[in-house]
């Protein structure tokens, strides 16, 4: 999927590749096991089969005057049934809310439908088993200490497998 996404402030991304470590120490599954330079700690804000770039302009002038962005770390919650997507809940006010629907709504074939609520979040890890959930819980802090903000643009274009910054 291609994929417009926030990137978080040094401190922030710092303490979420600290979360990645914890888990791999644990010998947990964890986003920080992709080592490719793309990978970095991110927010979403709309993946689709397609970024045409007049909605990647479109919301590169949306969102970029609003960096740098405070936002708030929320908790830990698990997506998914089986194997599960463990990530830290990133809480952000409603007109962000609002603005990141009205940008999802322009996108073609919206990853997820377009009618259920952005969940911002910061994905610790994939393939978690349901067995595996509280040592994750136990190697993890509640919150990291660094007060989040985003602070930069990117996109990511599957297909190319590069990221282009958008600004920030």
């Amino acid at each position: 999927m291609h994929s417009i996404e926030f990137t978080l402030d040094d401190a922030s991304d710092d303490a979420v590749r600290a979360d990645w470590d914890a888990l791999l120490a644990a010998g947990l599954p964890s986003a920080g096991s992709h080592r490719s330079a793309t990978n970095r700690p991110h927010v979403t804000v709309l993946a689709a089969t397609a970024v045409p770039t007049s909605l990647q302009d479109e919301a590169a002038a949306r969102l970029l005057p609003l960096l740098p962005l405070p936002v708030r770390w929320g908790g830990l919650v698990l997506f998914g049934t089986r194997r599960l997507v463990l990530a830290r809940l990133v809480e952000v006010d409603r007109a962000l809310t609002a603005l990141v629907h009205g940008l999802q709504q322009d996108a073609v074939d919206v990853a997820a439908d377009p009618d259920r609520a952005w969940v911002p979040h910061v994905t610790l890890c994939r393939r978690l088993d349901p067995g595996q959930v509280g040592t994750a819980l136990s190697v993890l802090p509640l919150l990291p200490e660094a007060a989040p903000s985003f602070t930069g643009l990117r996109r990511w274009d599957p297909v190319a497998r590069r990221v282009t910054s958008l600004g920030g």
